[in-house]
């Protein structure tokens, strides 16, 4: 080909760098965001102080001899139980023998005032969670509720908790009481800042410590909404910069690449034989990695033209073999004589139902078990050729019947009806349906043998935590099953 001559070029990286520029201030705008989120540093001290204060007016205020009573109680029981089960052991004869010593705690009047008290605080003090009051087995590394602001599922009187890393301080020294700290309440996904401080009596021990919990929710709903109002007004920055930007940008890169695009898009894979020329005859005057995609492409579209015949010709026939395939599984799941599914389909969806059981999945689904009566007297007697006419003309019965679910050929005699959506509501009735045709046909002398069909079913639906795969289920219905056989023969 002959050498295109050298053209000066403006780099695409270029034009980018105008396009940084314009959302560079974009991001600078961003950045408010980041600035904003720096007063929550802020407002975690302000809630850590709040909850040291008033954890320590409490400690100081609450009645001391009302709270030594209860603790002594709560200890007693506390220190008398030889196991002492923490909350990984709840549901446990311990944990529940432990826990219900604390009832008469509960009863004690001391009990009732401190309990009124400290839900008094919590409510005269905005954005207090909880408080409450514990003691620490400085010991074990651990401490135990004595009693709650209110009765409480998670902190129960006597409950048993692991002390914290960052307390471990107070073993060292007591008087230094919960240093404030903020963690995450896996009850409610809220985040509390907490504090606690040491109760002393008149000469100074420490009776327990008082805990108060201060949520952040309205903190950080306040700095949600400041962010929202802020996040709007960068929506409608960001929309007038990209309108000034797109302007720009169809010029120096949506326009060439468009170009370049319609002329890919012209090549037609069903027409292998036609003359493609669409790059040869574009013209892109850019003078940067456009054009020189654009030259690059006229130099490989002779390549691609003789390429295109041979893929076509390939792809055909692997559409064909695709065709082949499809049509072997399909004969592969399904049943010669009936044109229903057969074992190996059942086998393929029990598969399916088993992993979705496994996975704890909801499912609503049931199976009907049907045998068909005398196949072999049937065989014997008018030969193989009426026996198959049984089985088709059961078969019919069960397709009409339960027309909303698929029906499998399960052995030589044997079929199995997989009920869902509407069928499995109906189930009951459905199956009384069936056993009601099979018995007028029993009942109908005018009848060849192998019309006047005779079956049993039986049927069992999926039950959730019972059972642990398709295979309970199908043994519950293929019992079922055979009790109706009995009958049956019984009822003749």
């Amino acid at each position: 080909m002959e050498q295109t001559k050298k053209r000066w070029h403006f780099p695409i990286r270029i034009k980018t760098l105008l396009i940084i520029v314009v959302f560079g201030l974009i991001l600078a705008e961003i950045a408010m965001v980041y600035f904003s989120i720096v007063s929550d540093n802020t407002n975690k001290k302000n809630y850590m102080n709040a909850a040291n204060e008033l954890s320590e007016t409490v400690a100081l205020s609450i009645d001391k001899e009302k709270t030594k009573n209860v603790v002594g109680q709560v200890y007693s029981y506390y220190e008398a139980s030889p196991t002492k089960p923490g909350r990984d052991q709840e549901g446990t004869a311990d944990y529940k023998a432990y826990m219900a010593q604390f009832e008469t705690v509960r009863k004690d009047p001391d009990y009732q005032y401190l309990q009124a008290y400290l839900k008094a605080v919590k409510t005269a003090n905005a954005d207090t969670d909880a408080v409450y009051v514990a003691c620490v087995d400085f010991d074990r590394k651990q401490c135990f509720y004595v009693v709650y602001d209110e009765e409480n599922e998670y902190f129960p009187t006597g409950i048993i908790d692991p002390l914290y890393e960052e307390d471990y301080p107070m073993i060292e020294d007591h008087m230094r009481g919960f240093a404030p700290s903020i963690y995450k309440d896996e009850a409610t996904g809220q985040y509390l800042v907490t504090a606690g401080r040491p109760i002393l009596d008149e000469k100074g021990n420490i009776i327990a410590y008082v805990l108060v919990d201060f949520t952040m929710a309205t903190v950080r709903s306040s700095q949600a909404n400041a962010i929202v109002r802020l996040f709007l007004y960068l929506i409608a920055t960001v929309i007038l910069l990209c309108v000034l930007g797109l302007v720009i940008i169809h010029f120096i890169l949506v326009k060439p690449i468009k170009t370049l695009s319609n002329a890919a898009l012209s090549y037609d894979v069903d027409q292998p034989d036609a003359t493609h020329e669409a790059f040869s005859k574009i013209r892109i005057g850019t003078h940067d990695e456009f054009y020189d995609l654009a030259e690059a492409m006229k130099t490989m579209e002779n390549d691609i033209h003789d390429k295109i015949h041979e893929l076509t010709e390939a792809n055909a026939a692997l559409s064909a073999s695709q065709k082949v395939a499809g049509k072997m599984a399909e004969l592969a799941n399904k049943d010669a004589l009936t044109g229903v599914r057969n074992k190996i389909a059942y086998d393929n969806v029990v598969n399916g139902l088993n992993e979705k059981i496994a996975k704890q999945e909801p499912l609503e689904f049931g199976l009907a078990m049907i045998d068909l009566n005398y196949l072999k007297v049937i065989n014997d007697d008018y030969g193989h050729d009426a026996g198959d006419h049984a089985l088709v003309k059961l078969c019919n019965i069960i397709c009409t019947i339960f027309a909303h679910s698929p029906v499998y050929r399960f052995g030589g005699d044997e079929f199995v009806v997989l009920f869902k959506g509407k069928d499995y509501a109906e189930a009951n009735e459905l199956v009384a349906e069936f056993e009601e045709k099979i018995d007028d046909l029993g009942k109908d002398h005018d009848l060849l043998p192998e019309e006047q069909v005779s079956a049993a079913i039986g049927y069992a639906a999926f039950e959730p935590g019972k059972d642990n795969c398709v295979d309970d289920v199908f043994k519950r219905a293929d019992a079922a099953m055979y009790v109706r056989k009995r009958q049956m023969k019984e009822g003749q």
